[in-house]
């Protein structure tokens, strides 16, 4: 090829070269691009505006011409807070606690504290009359206490049928070093055995100066809500057998089961009543215990009758038993769901309901050899 041939094809080449590159910066691909002659063009990549004040000291120019120096920094926001650090609720609203319904704990108050008395405690599941023991442990006298207790649900009081979340009492004084007993309506939901707390808020005066009458000299302190334990014992403990649960479909039969006290102590006045629901009725749904020693067992009957559009089939009642729990007050177990068998009368019948008839038909036979004998 002739020197005059080779300068067309040559500039083609500058000029796709130079097309190329202006395609890449343009694009600002992060890699090097290849061209067509071997060579290679790195592309430009555009900074963001901020860049400069993130990563650099920017300068500023003085009149002289002389730089500051001074140097561009990001301006920190607050500090996370640490794991364990507090937070101002004041500035982030109620903490967690608070919002769950558990009373934020405070310092407890030094001079008047509340207790529950030796020896009390209240059996889960039901409830029971607690004396508290509240203490002016101070070496002033205090007027207008008020002390008010609040629960999260595992005791509560008053009767279990309205439990009350919050209990508050009132003394006119306590001297010093005196203490006062009060009584208080508890109950204890089913849990196991332990010491749950409920929380005290204490609220009492001080007269400074007691010659002088003037209001200024008295100072109101209040202290908590702090914990105060309560021991709740073991739940009574029941177990319900089944003995005999087949009633006939569209007829009427005996239902039995057998209650026994798994418990260590005594329980009195017990009451079984039975829950049923169609195709099974009850006109006695209630049979009487009474008193079961621990480890005693009480063998119990209802009347059952299945409605004439029964089928055969096994289904449920619901056993309660209803008890004095010693302290005047009465209270029920969960119900216990035991089987029904509802079963055709034209099936076998039960080895129990054959006995009777089996016994007069012996006699029955022995009479008859012995007047065939005597003929």
């Amino acid at each position: 090829m002739t020197g005059a041939e080779r300068e067309p094809t040559r500039r083609r080449r500058h000029i796709v070269t130079l097309l190329l590159a202006a395609v890449v910066v343009a694009s600002g691909v992060g890699s090097v691009a290849s061209l067509p002659d071997g060579s290679s063009v790195a592309p430009q990549v555009s900074a963001p505006d901020n860049a400069t004040a993130r990563n650099e000291s920017a300068t500023t120019v003085d009149g002289d011409g002389t730089a500051d120096g001074a140097a561009v920094r990001p301006q920190p926001g607050p500090p996370a807070p640490a794991g364990n650090e507090t937070i101002a609720t004041s500035e982030t609203g109620p903490s967690t606690a608070e919002t769950a319904g558990i009373p934020v704990l405070r310092p407890v108050d030094d001079n008047v504290t509340v207790a529950v008395a030796d020896n009390e405690s209240v059996r889960a599941g039901e409830p029971t009359t607690m004396t508290f023991e509240v203490t002016n442990d101070g070496d002033e006298d205090v007027t207008d206490v008020v002390v008010t207790l609040q629960t999260t649900g595992t005791v509560t009081f008053g009767p279990p049928t309205a439990p009350q979340p919050s209990q508050s009492l009132s003394l006119e004084e306590l001297d010093d070093d005196e203490t006062e007993t009060v009584t208080i309506d508890v109950s204890a939901a089913r849990v196991e055995s332990g010491t749950y707390p409920v929380f005290a808020t204490v609220q009492y005066t001080i007269d400074e100066d007691e010659d002088d009458d003037d209001d200024t000299d008295e100072t109101v302190v209040t202290g908590g809500p702090s914990p105060v334990p309560i021991p709740v014992d073991d739940a009574r403990s029941f177990d319900i057998t089944l003995v005999r649960d087949r009633i006939p479909v569209d007829g009427s039969g005996v239902y039995t089961v057998r209650v026994t006290n798994d418990g260590s102590e005594t329980v009195t006045d017990i009451v079984a009543a039975l829950n049923v629901t169609p195709p099974l009725s009850s006109e006695s749904p209630t049979a009487y215990v009474g008193r079961l020693e621990a480890g005693e067992s009480e063998t119990v009957r209802f009347a059952l009758e299945s409605s004439t559009d029964a089928i055969e089939t096994t289904t449920g009642v619901e056993v309660t038993l209803i008890y004095d729990t010693g302290t005047g007050d009465r209270t029920r177990t969960d119900p216990v769901t035991t089987p029904v068998t509802i079963a055709d009368t034209d099936e076998p019948t039960d080895v129990d309901s054959v006995v009777p008839f089996a016994a007069v038909a012996v006699v029955f036979l022995l009479a008859a050899i012995w007047w065939l004998r005597r003929r």
